[in-house]
């Protein structure tokens, strides 16, 4: 980015003054000025000016005190793999949800209603009010299943494969890291909050913060069915809550729904 210029105390009070004690082509390129101009945007207001006699007018306007340099604002910096390593994140402590978060959550609790084989199950989901397009492009979606109960994750990813989704699985801390490290990530995370090693609503939290994982649907998918589980998790960021054990067409039902299908 280029410089820029305005105006001095001194500057401003020189060009209210009449006659004051600059030249007139000085005092009209210091009006000009104001308070804020590049070279670019005085050139393109004197085209007729060589662009040394105008620097040099420049140069001579600063020295004096008549106006000063802005520098320029540095680029932002681009975020970098190391930057987006989950290892990172999962340290963090997790904030915790705002008030306004918590409200919300007790508000979706309205959509809750008790299933006779699911125990509760939400209802009302964050929809999109569109389709999600996949990350990885084309029309193939994939489902991340964290879970420790292998064969709990099993039966989930054999549900998804059937239904033509791909399906990526972990349940321990560095496997998790290592899926959440994948590129592309993944469309969809359906994830247990009752993991061995990783705080499940401390994990979901840390997804919200993580630039890859801010808009990404989440389901929770576990067996803590008590009214504060529900409201924690919806508070932390779940997209939609499931409690175990639930039908494949369930499962099936709510991760269409949160990618807009």
């Amino acid at each position: 980015m280029t410089d820029s210029y305005s105006q001095t105390a001194k500057g401003k009070g020189e060009f209210a003054a009449k006659p004051g004690t600059l030249s007139i082509g000085l005092k009209t390129l210091l009006g000009m000025v104001g308070n804020k101009a590049t070279i670019a945007d005085l050139k393109i207001k004197l085209p007729n000016v060589p662009a040394e006699k105008l620097t040099a007018a420049i140069d001579r306007l600063v020295s004096d005190g008549y106006i000063q340099r802005i520098a320029a604002a540095p680029a932002p910096k681009a975020v970098g793999d190391d930057d987006l390593d989950f290892t990172r994140f999962i340290s963090r402590p997790v904030k915790e949800p705002t008030i306004s978060q918590k409200r919300n959550a007790e508000a979706t609790m309205a959509g809750v209603r008790p299933s006779k084989k699911a125990g509760f199950h939400v209802s009302i989901v964050n929809r999109p009010p569109k389709r999600i397009a996949p990350n990885a492009g084309g029309d193939k979606y994939t489902i991340l299943i964290i879970d420790a109960d292998d064969a709990n994750g099993l039966v989930m990813a054999r549900a998804l494969l059937l239904a033509k989704f791909d399906t990526r699985a972990a349940g321990k801390r560095e496997e998790i890291i290592g899926e959440l490290n994948k590129k592309p990530p993944a469309d969809v995370i359906a994830m247990d909050i009752a993991l061995p090693d990783v705080g499940g609503l401390e994990l979901l939290g840390q997804l919200r913060e993580h630039p890859s994982y801010k808009a990404t649907p989440i389901l929770v998918t576990t067996a803590t069915k008590e009214r504060d589980d529900v409201v924690g998790a919806l508070a932390f960021g779940a997209t939609g809550y499931m409690s175990k054990p639930f039908k494949p067409e369930e499962l099936l039902e709510s991760v269409r729904a949160v990618l807009g299908l």
